[in-house]
């Protein structure tokens, strides 16, 4: 009896992952445009150097018995280590669960991660107004993940891919020219950097800013926490300041070096010392200029595919002309000590009213065809397999 209740089971989650994977919306996509146009938007245009909260989006507790990662961290343990590191908003984004602890906090948003499949291409659901348990579970191609993110932006207010180069079969650097529909990349996080995607993904015109986290999952360990995080510019630590902050690009992510051989308290030590924070992000005509706290030691301008369009050092305010041919400029900014900061970018339009490309379309007619082909042959499989079943059922009563 346990025996075919187990092979039931199976059978049940095998029939589930093959209808998932096959009984898809087939996706068409448009050719991405670049950036283009005479005027240039600065996300940074309404900063307030006294206005940035430090803040981690992306981190897990002890969640279905323990079975996931995360089991280590308890809800107070959490909260009280990224406290102590001078954290302003504390983010909890359990697997596939929305954790309301300190849910009377103004700064509270509802986030869980989305996904259950085995090449981890998962989604940060920030601002979520329930979850949304449906993935695939193996292989996803193009329109699978332009549809789970389709999906996902109907109940929450930021569907983020995750780790996007975490492992190679996830989220591919070549997906980034098609997707859309999505406002935020986490190009940081405390596993991969994911740069490749972004300047991908801005190389082809679609306007995504990025967030930093750490996606901690054990802040026993000191490796684990406050090693890549966002800061965000809003006059309020409420969480729709926050919110609309990133969905504008008022915001900046962090990578702060690792040390293993540290303790908590050198740690906040050290983060109180070393973190620096920007003061300036200003568009003068065509001229960038971009100053911080301290002095600059090391800045690269980054432009359309990725290329560095220049490098300065030594600077308490960078400058950088941006050229008729630059689609967009991003920054990454170096200091002592090790500490990065990544900016939003400058980008191109042809006017103030910016329209975010969308390039997915259903295509209907080669849904059906798909999904008549794949009902013929399960119903032909089916039908040989009861015909092989009823054979061997007619040959065992003829042995008895």
């Amino acid at each position: 009896m346990i025996k075919k209740i187990l092979l039931y089971t199976i059978f049940t989650f095998i029939a589930i992952a093959v209808a998932t994977s096959l009984f898809h919306p087939s996706y068409s996509f448009d050719e991405p445009k670049p950036f283009h146009g005479t005027y240039l938007h600065n996300p940074y245009e309404n900063m307030n150097p006294d206005n940035w909260i430090q803040a981690n989006f992306h981190a897990h507790t002890r969640r279905y018995g323990g079975l996931t990662n995360g089991r280590e961290n308890t809800n107070e343990m959490l909260d009280s280590v990224y406290s102590a590191l001078g954290f302003n908003h504390i983010g909890i984004s359990d697997y596939n669960k929305i954790n309301y602890y300190d849910s009377a906090n103004p700064s509270f948003i509802p986030t869980y991660e989305h996904g259950y499949g085995i090449f981890k291409i998962h989604q940060l659901c920030i601002g979520a107004e329930k979850v949304r348990l449906f993935d695939y579970f193996a292989f996803q191609n193009l329109s699978m993940k332009q549809h789970t993110l389709n999906r996902l932006a109907k109940h929450t207010r930021l569907a983020i891919p995750a780790h996007p180069s975490f492992v190679k079969k996830g989220y591919l650097v070549e997906d980034m020219k098609y997707l859309s529909n999505y406002k935020l990349l986490e190009v940081l996080n405390g596993f991969r950097i994911s740069t490749a995607h972004w300047d991908t993904a801005l190389s082809n015109g679609h306007l995504v800013y990025l967030i930093g986290n750490d996606d901690s999952h054990d802040v026993r360990k000191i490796t684990d926490v406050a090693a890549r995080f966002t800061m965000v510019n809003a006059p309020e630590n409420t969480a729709e300041q926050l919110i609309q902050a990133l969905e504008n690009g008022n915001a900046i992510g962090v990578r702060f070096p690792r040390k293993s051989d540290e303790t908590l308290e050198q740690k906040i030590k050290r983060m109180e010392n070393e973190i620096p924070y920007i003061t300036q992000v200003e568009l003068r005509d065509d001229t960038l200029l971009i100053s911080a706290s301290k002095t600059i030691l090391k800045i690269k301008f980054i432009g359309q595919n990725g290329k560095e369009l220049d490098i300065q050092q030594n600077k308490k305010t960078a400058k950088y002309v941006v050229q008729p041919e630059d689609n967009y400029v991003r920054s990454e900014i170096m200091f002592k000590g090790g500490t990065t900061l990544y900016l939003n970018p400058i980008t191109r339009h042809e006017s103030e009213e910016i329209v975010k490309q969308r390039l997915d379309k259903i295509n209907y007619p080669k849904t059906i065809i798909l999904w008549t082909v794949y009902v013929l042959v399960i119903f032909f499989v089916v039908k040989k397999m009861r015909k092989k079943s009823e054979k061997m059922s007619c040959l065992k009563n003829l042995n008895e």
